[in-house]
Order: C-alpha cells, then sequence, then structure tokens
C-alpha cells in the first residue's frame, strides 16, 4: 500500500506547480495559497495557529508568512488582548488576490475529478476525509506541535 502515499504525494506536488504555474502574474507560489486562503478566510491567526491549521512545523509558517508579508500579501500586527503576540492579517492585495486563488483551486479540483461521477466524487471525498482525520489524529495524539 505505499503507492497511496506515494500518489498523495505525487497529487500534493503537482498541486502545488499548478497553482504556482497559474499564479505567478500575482506573485504567488503554489505553497503560499492554504496560507492565503486560511488568513482571507480567518484574518487575525498568529504564525502557531496557522501551523497548526495547515499542519506545518513553525518555521515554515515563519517563513512563508515572511515572504508573503514581503510581497505584501500580509501584514503583522500587534494583538488588542496580549501586546506580546503578534496576529497576522491580509491585505487588500490578498483580498483583491481571492477570487484568483479560489478559481484556481477550483479548476485544478474539477480537472483532476474530471471522469467521475457524482457518486464516485462523493466516494472518494469521504475516503478522502476519513484518510485526512486519522491522519490528523495520529499527530495530535501521536506528535504534537512541539516537535
Amino acid at each position: 500500500m505505499a503507492a497511496f502515499t506515494h500518489n498523495l504525494n505525487i497529487v500534493g506536488r503537482c498541486t502545488q506547480m499548478q497553482r504556482s504555474q497559474k499564479l505567478k502574474p500575482l506573485g504567488i507560489c503554489g505553497g503560499q495559497v492554504p496560507y492565503l486562503l486560511r488568513l482571507c478566510r480567518e484574518p487575525g491567526l498568529t504564525q502557531e495557529e496557522i501551523a497548526e491549521a495547515l499542519y506545518v512545523n513553525k518555521s515554515t509558517a515563519a517563513r512563508q508568512v515572511n515572504s508573503l508579508e514581503r510581497a505584501g500579501f500580509v501584514e503583522r500586527r500587534v494583538s488588542a488582548e496580549d501586546r506580546r503576540c503578534m496576529r497576522v492579517y491580509p491585505t487588500d492585495r490578498a483580498l483583491a488576490a481571492l477570487p484568483q486563488l479560489r478559481e484556481t483551486v477550483q479548476e485544478w479540483n474539477e480537472y483532476l475529478l474530471d471522469g467521475f461521477t457524482e457518486s464516485e466524487r462523493a466516494t472518494l471525498l469521504q475516503m478522502m476525509e476519513r484518510v485526512a482525520g486519522r491522519a490528523q489524529a495520529y499527530i495530535q495524539r501521536e506528535v504534537g506541535w512541539d516537535a
């Protein structure tokens, strides 16, 4: 069953490459898309909250947030509740790019699932949600966020 995770990795890498190619005119690379989508949906997350939401390590989240900040897509602000804490917000530039980000994601999903019946799509989604849930539970139970 090693082919299962191998195929997941291929889909993930191809997804990033497709997003990078489609979003290059905006100055966005494929790996930044989940960060922008999450921050547009939930503005004001901390870097740690972003890392946990996206299942990446804290240093990866910090690098991506730094890159997005340099490119003008996000900004850090001191938290009103805790002056020691920085929160990350999308800028107007990110909000303007949001429709194209969503369209790029939707087009790719449709491309990948072309030829699948509605029933097959629903079954695949249910199965992938089960797999993702097991992966998330393992990380939360066995690894944690201090790894």
